[in-house]
């Protein structure tokens, strides 16, 4: 019966995470990545992922982006958005956004691998 109660406790800790992700992920989508769009357009730098996703790669690339400095520097994104600094573009509200995605895929993939442990 205790081992009923941690994996119930796990699943609503995934649960949990991926809400927070999955609403990150739209705020995102209707504010950051909406005004980064436009004004990375004026200057053709926006990157089309070629995919049926709406932007939300683009999403979570900005999101990664604006809660790590690193993923900013990194090559590959430096080849996509040439210096583009997406934590100073965005303001508190889609910090705090980026931060419960990220976090919600960090709890989700957590309380998913605990769970699974917990069940055998």
């Amino acid at each position: 019966m205790n081992n009923h109660s941690l994996m119930l406790f796990f699943a609503v800790i995934a649960l949990g995470g991926v809400a927070s992700m999955m609403l990150g992920l739209l705020l995102l989508r209707l504010t950051l990545t909406r005004r980064l769009k436009k004004k990375l357009q004026a200057t053709g730098d926006y990157w089309e992922s070629g995919t049926i996703d709406f932007g939300f790669i683009n999403t979570a690339i900005f999101a990664w982006a604006c809660t790590m400095r690193r993923v900013q520097k990194l090559e590959r994104f430096q080849l996509i958005y040439p210096g583009l600094d997406v934590r100073s573009y965005a303001n508190g509200f889609e910090r705090v956004a980026a931060y419960g995605t990220v976090g919600g895929l960090l709890a989700a993939s957590l309380g998913v691998v605990f769970f699974f442990i917990f069940k055998l």
